[in-house]
């Protein structure tokens, strides 16, 4: 039996280098680094319109994101993402300035999912627990309404009780939401 050459042989990770900096040591570096600014260019593509604007970038940069996110598959796309990719080689600092934006996006998102987290374990909580969690609730929220949060925490066992859908579950995780903003 011939046994395959590539059996138990480990691909090494290599770092990829930011692009910013002054000397890399081979081409294959260079064309690694060149490909992330690329993908970063691709990545703000895959963000809404909405949130493309919000970031302020300048005219010709969003002009080429919106005519990127506007064409169909195809060669003309592939060019349209290389031409995104070579307009942030070419200006660093605008790609300086997009990896900070991305990167302060990037933790607002993953502070909003570290509350919304909170906010569920909280509902799970009150669900799952007696009277001495709602009392615990009350103490770190003290303007939340008590009777209507008993009610939405009855109304929810009992949807839970009879496997129904989560109703009351949901109106409460909506109304812990509204507390905090």
């Amino acid at each position: 039996m011939v046994r395959p050459r590539n059996v138990n042989r480990v691909k090494k990770e290599h770092e990829v280098r930011d692009w910013e900096q002054e000397e890399f040591e081979s081409r294959t570096q260079i064309k690694n680094a060149a490909q992330a600014v690329t993908d970063l260019g691709d990545r703000v593509a895959a963000m809404t319109e909405t949130e493309i604007k919000k970031l302020q970038f300048p005219e010709k940069f969003t002009d080429a994101i919106f005519l990127y996110k506007s064409m169909d598959h195809g060669p003309a796309l592939k060019r349209q993402k290389l031409f995104i990719g070579k307009m942030l080689r070419q200006d660093e600092p605008l790609l300086i300035e997009i990896k900070e934006r991305l990167a302060e996006a990037e933790s607002k998102i993953k502070q909003q999912n570290a509350h919304f987290h909170k906010l569920e374990q909280w509902r799970d909580r009150l669900i799952d627990g007696g009277d001495d969690v709602v009392s615990e609730f009350m103490l770190h929220y003290t303007n939340a309404d008590r009777q209507q949060l008993r009610q939405w925490i009855r109304n929810a066992q009992k949807e839970l009780a009879q496997a129904k859908p989560a109703n009351s579950a949901k109106e409460l995780f909506k109304y812990l939401k509204a507390l905090e903003w």
